[in-house]
């Protein structure tokens, strides 16, 4: 294995690229795939006038790249093109390298149950027709003639069926990849390249070649390191992170590095869609986001889109519109985890294949199939965020510096969920966590997750005495978890006859689906915001602006629940209300002076809470000189609706809370937004009671509301953060109807 830093990202060659036309692309690809592939089958492979610019022994190659291409963009395995494609794939006869090994690739990505038979027999037929030199060539009937010693591009294909087919079960010898692995060491170019065949004497390697040595190495590594570990015995592997650097491995990604282009073919003048697919092999099987300093999908995606046709194609051709689709569909999976390389590989990123053997796992089990990928430390707070969880793990406790732990702090109070591991379930590791924790999460224990928790059973059913697990909640959600007895030495081995495996895998699959909420991705091509979060500094300076600034009361209880509840509905007032808001609200306790010079006031909480005599005076006199709070109890606690049931009895004596009618001004939306029906989270409600009046409660002075409360909850839909245990309003209800009682106190 190769050992990579991570360096920052340089501009993107060409105009930037969205999100939603990379969308448009592979819809537009689809149909016009569908279509071309459509005519073919129904033409016959002996009458077929569209495809001459490819060889006829090649056509079900090419179906089976077009069914791939189609089947990794989304289209379902059950639509009558793919059906007749993988039908008539599974009954091809196995004699060429690149028809067996794009069969092999598409039957194995459909049903690898269905045609598990027609998969294990082309695996072996294809891992018999290697060479002794370690290569293929086109044909067993090239073998039996001796015609020619084998060619990069064979091989590669070759090794790409074989990795899918062990993917799904069947079995591979060891040779295969010993010999395989050698010829690419062996054919390496002086400048760290490799070229369509040895015989070629080029002292320089070119693009597509050299993605091909660079993926075929990472596959051959995989699968000639799983056993290195040694046994899982008690927790640990006694040759854990014992790879060796490949340094032809790590020549190769320097070269990609040195000499990315997504605009051609580096080295090369032809042949820019199978260079952009080897590319997009390397990114994924590597987990690298950049090369050198190249995002390589981001440029590639901006290249791909410009380059499309208007009818969908590129160059009209199947092959190069397949190559390019798999580019972009395969590419641009949501990242679902981060894994961060706080130094080098053999410290930090001890189990290779970790994070890829999870997420194969996962499948779409999460909605869509998913990706990971290597991050740097010291890469922006933005880009953590690219992906809902950051995962780290090591022998010993990475060294963070003060800024680094800031960061990771930003990065959980921005919604993200850290995940850390002792691997080998090491005791310097274990003391190093238990520290960070209590410095970088003072407010919040680390504290064990109980049965009761749904990392146990959102997925998965895993029993919770399988795995000691601890978290930090910050807020409404457990934003950390922490494993101090190792789970990635069995997630790096898959080796499913290991009594923990599949328990591991589910329990990594179930923090997965926590993390997210099981809602879907942000797209790979989005960008994050930050935005202010409460600040606890009670002495925050006003705004230099006229613009309103809410108070946010600090109370003996939990009070800030969700730090950017307030700063996003401050960037909701102002697109959608035209009202000018400070985004940091000014955190204020209810006796403080300044609070009168705050018109409006917001309070929240999940437990228990109570305010002294004096925060109680201060704030009976905010309410009766004009001020207006609004409050909930976060998730519906019933703990902290008690208390401010309590505490609004003793504000205005004989004042109590009265539910509000849903044809009351500020429901109705006069000023605002109609909210006499809203929709609540699913963990709030049956799907049938979703939509129903909001509950608020309200206590009025002179003939004004002065307090607007909601027991149910709305503080969850204005943070808008992936929380499956979550109550209360929906995002967009949520932020209309606190929306409407900011209007209506303005207002009045």
């Amino acid at each position: 294995m190769a050992c990579w830093a991570i360096l920052p990202a340089a501009a993107a060659q060409g105009q930037e690229v969205r999100a939603e036309q990379v969308r448009q692309s592979i819809s537009s690809a689809v149909t016009w795939l569908k279509r071309d592939l459509t005519r073919a089958m129904e033409a016959g492979r002996e009458n077929r006038a569209e495809w001459t610019y490819i060889a006829p022994d090649n056509w079900p190659g090419a179906e089976a790249l077009a069914a791939l291409a189609l089947l990794n963009a989304g289209v379902a395995t059950d639509d009558p093109v793919v059906v007749q494609a993988l039908d008539r794939l599974a009954q091809t006869r196995d004699t060429v390298t690149y028809n067996i090994s794009l069969k092999i690739a598409a039957l194995a990505h459909a049903d690898p149950v269905r045609y598990r038979d027609a998969i294990h027999t082309a695996a072996k037929k294809l891992a018999r027709m290697q060479l002794n030199n370690g290569m293929w060539t086109y044909s067993s009937q090239d073998i039996r003639a001796s015609v020619g010693g084998g060619d990069n591009s064979n091989t590669q294909f070759a090794l790409y069926g074989l990795h899918e087919a062990a993917r799904v079960g069947a079995p591979i010898e060891q040779n295969v990849w010993r010999r395989a692995a050698a010829h690419w060491e062996r054919t390496q170019r002086p400048d760290g390249g490799w070229t369509y065949s040895p015989r070629h004497q080029q002292p320089a390697g070119y693009g597509s070649m050299t993605a091909a040595g660079v993926a075929s190495l990472l596959i051959c590594g995989e699968s000639l390191n799983r056993s290195l570990e040694g046994p899982y015995t008690d927790g640990a592997c006694a040759r854990c992170g014992r790879y060796a650097t490949n340094p032809r491995l790590a020549a190769g990604l320097k070269w990609l590095g040195r000499n990315f282009d997504a605009r051609r073919n580096p080295n090369h003048h032809t042949y820019v869609y199978y260079w952009l697919y080897g590319v997009e092999r390397v990114g994924m099987l590597s987990g690298l986001k950049q090369f050198g300093t190249h995002d390589w999908y981001r440029e590639g995606a901006a290249y791909l889109v410009r380059a499309q046709r208007g009818d969908g194609s590129w160059n009209g051709s199947v092959v190069d519109t397949s190559f390019a689709l798999l580019f972009l569909a395969k590419g641009r999976r949501p990242v679902l985890i981060n894994k961060l390389l706080w130094a080098d590989e053999r410290q930090a990123n001890l189990d290779r294949h970790d994070c890829e053997n999870l997420t194969a796992f996962l499948g779409d089990r999460l909605g869509e199939p998913v990706a990971w990928q290597l991050i740097g430390l010291d890469a922006d707070v933005e880009e953590w965020l690219g992906a809902p969880i950051l995962y780290f793990q090591g022998h010993e406790f990475p060294p963070f510096t003060p800024s680094q732990r800031e960061s990771i702090r930003k990065f959980v109070d921005n919604g993200g969920t850290l995940l850390a591991e002792a691997c080998c379930s090491r005791p310097e590791f274990r003391e190093g966590f238990e520290r960070f924790a209590r410095e970088v999460f003072p407010d919040e224990p680390l504290a064990p997750i109980d049965g009761g928790h749904p990392v146990w059973s959102v997925l998965f059913r895993v029993e919770p005495r399988a795995f000691p697990l601890m978290g930090i909640d910050v807020g409404c959600r457990t934003s950390v978890f922490y494993l101090p007895n190792d789970l990635s030495c069995l997630w790096e081995q898959v080796d499913l006859s290991h009594p923990l495996t599949e328990p591991a895998l589910r329990l990594g699959g179930n923090i997965a689906a926590y993390a997210t909420g099981r809602d879907a991705l942000p797209d790979k091509l989005d960008t994050v915001k930050l935005l202010p979060q409460a600040d606890d500094d009670e002495t925050a300076a006003p705004p230099a602006t006229a613009a309103l600034r809410v108070a946010w009361l600090r109370h003996s209880g939990d009070w800030r629940t969700d730090s950017h509840a307030l700063p996003r509905l401050a960037e909701y007032l102002r697109q959608n209300a035209g009202v000018d808001v400070v985004s940091q609200p000014a955190v204020l306790r209810a006796d403080d002076p300044a609070l009168l010079d705050h018109p409006i006031a917001y309070m929240t909480g999940h437990g228990a809470f109570r305010f002294t005599t004096t925060e109680l005076d201060g704030l009976r006199r905010y309410l009766t000189r004009g001020g207006f709070l609004f409050a909930d109890a976060c998730c519906g606690r019933e703990a902290f609706d008690r208390s401010f049931r309590k505490t609004a009895a003793e504000l205005i004596p004989g004042r109590s809370l009265i539910e509000l009618p849903t044809d009351h001004p500020l429901i109705r939306g006069e000023p605002g937004f109609d909210m006499r029906v809203v929709q609540y989270r699913d963990a709030d409600v049956l799907p049938s009671e979703n939509r129903r009046p909001p509950r608020l409660e309200a206590v009025t002075l002179e003939g004004r509301v002065c307090v607007v409360y909601s027991p149910e909850g709305f503080t969850c839909g204005l943070e808008d953060h992936a929380c499956l245990k979550c109550r209360g309003l929906r995002t967009e209800d949520a932020r209309k109807l606190v929306s409407n009682m900011v209007l209506y106190a303005l207002s009045r």
